[in-house]
């Protein structure tokens, strides 16, 4: 089997990183989020990834027949957690590390953190911007750390565990039950 390599951000593990999303756009539905973002090799596009934010599949739709078949290949070397993923869920994880990518590195310019709930081990696109510097959250001496605690339990349904974005890896944050002293 080829050697894969593990996307940072979402934990995909992917044959080759060659492919890059572009043209990238979203938009809040009533039932979800729409997104389209072109998928392409160097400068050449082999299709688009569409979801239409209605509750339906993620798809993607191929430029020529072989673009079609050179996709369902690589979703099928794609593992997560070293197991298989089926394609759609392969089409949303590079879209989320696509997001996740510029969303991370905005936080690295603002001197914010970037945060994601877990839920039994998984991430469900629930992610927040904590406007406190990441090393502070990633040490765990932020001195606020039980208003950080407070806002956080606001999400409903409340993750069971958020992490923090360090600039390398996720962070599980330590932080305090609701109520408690930091």
């Amino acid at each position: 089997m080829t050697e894969l390599t593990t996307l940072n951000l979402t934990g995909l593990q992917v044959p080759h990183t060659r492919y890059h999303l572009a043209d990238f756009e979203q938009m809040n539905t009533r039932n979800g989020v729409a997104f389209r973002a072109t998928v392409n090799e160097g400068d050449y596009c082999l299709g688009v990834i569409e979801n239409g934010g209605d509750g339906g599949g993620t798809w993607f739709f191929q430029h020529t027949a072989k673009d079609r078949q050179t996709m369902e290949d690589f979703a099928a070397a794609c593992r997560l957690d070293g197991q298989a993923v089926d394609s759609e869920r392969v089409y949303e994880l590079l879209v989320d590390q696509h997001d996740l990518s510029r969303e991370a590195a905005r936080c690295k310019r603002q001197r914010t953190s970037l945060l994601r709930g877990l839920d039994a081990g998984e991430w469900y696109g629930v992610t927040v911007v904590a406007k406190v510097p990441s090393v502070w959250l990633a040490r765990g001496d932020y001195p606020y750390m039980g208003q950080l605690a407070r806002d956080l339990a606001q999400h409903q349904p409340a993750p069971e565990v958020w992490q923090v974005w360090d600039g390398e890896r996720w962070q599980d944050l330590a932080l305090p039950a609701v109520g408690e002293a930091a």
